[in-house]
């Protein structure tokens, strides 16, 4: 029980980082809220927990068997280490973007992307942005590394790895939990979170990617 209550504490911080770092993903299925039917939005929710649920599962057998190969989970401190230095990076890429080239003027990508999404291109879409997206791969490695270093019950590893998608994917679903719940009138507020997002993103992702990196580093050592 201790194992078990141990690895969720330790994978939740990441969790919360991935709600926050994944805040464009959050956009965009606002973004379907207000664009398409509640079947594509619904598909895109469905997609991304596939994806999340995938890279973490995946992330989590491959650790796992590498401490089996070699013996030692002291590797798996260094791991953390490098992926806490590749989110920096990550948020440093944007930083430099944005000084060298401004705030974006024209319309994100995303946002044209959601106008055309049907209902199994947003299931795909969503699937490859929780899964195969570097963002994405490298905050549930993250967790993964943390939940492996603190445990080796493979238990008490999978409770707090089903924990982290849920949590972590909170932010993606919160969209289509709003329209389930309060229906039509969901659709202002959502409408308005975008616009918010759009127009202060950039800055919002480098800070949140460069805490996240540094959170992760620093936890490592």
């Amino acid at each position: 029980m201790m194992s078990v209550s141990g690895a969720v504490t330790a994978a939740l911080p990441f969790a919360v980082g991935a709600v926050l770092a994944h805040l464009p993903t959050t956009a965009m299925a606002a973004g379907l809220s207000t664009l398409n039917t509640g079947t594509v939005l619904a598909r895109f929710t469905a997609g991304w927990l596939a994806g999340v649920a995938a890279v973490t599962a995946a992330g989590l057998l491959l650790v796992d068997t590498a401490v089996l190969a070699v013996d030692s989970s002291a590797w798996v401190r260094w791991l953390r280490l490098a992926l806490g230095i590749g989110l920096i990076a990550l948020g440093l890429r944007r930083l430099f973007g944005l000084v060298r080239h401004g705030p974006a003027a024209d319309e994100p990508g995303w946002v044209r992307s959601a106008r055309g999404l049907t209902g199994r291109k947003a299931l795909a879409t969503a699937f490859l942005l929780g899964s195969v997206n570097p963002k994405s791969g490298v905050i549930a490695l993250s967790a993964v590394a943390v939940i492996v270093d603190v445990t080796t019950v493979v238990t008490a590893q999978i409770v707090a790895a089903v924990v982290f998608v849920a949590v972590s994917s909170l932010g993606v679903a919160a969209p289509a939990l709003a329209l389930l719940v309060f229906g039509d009138r969901a659709r202002r507020p959502l409408d308005a979170f975008v616009g918010g997002f759009v127009r202060h993103s950039d800055v919002m992702m480098t800070v949140i990617l460069c805490a996240l990196g540094l959170y992760v580093t620093l936890n490592a050592l």
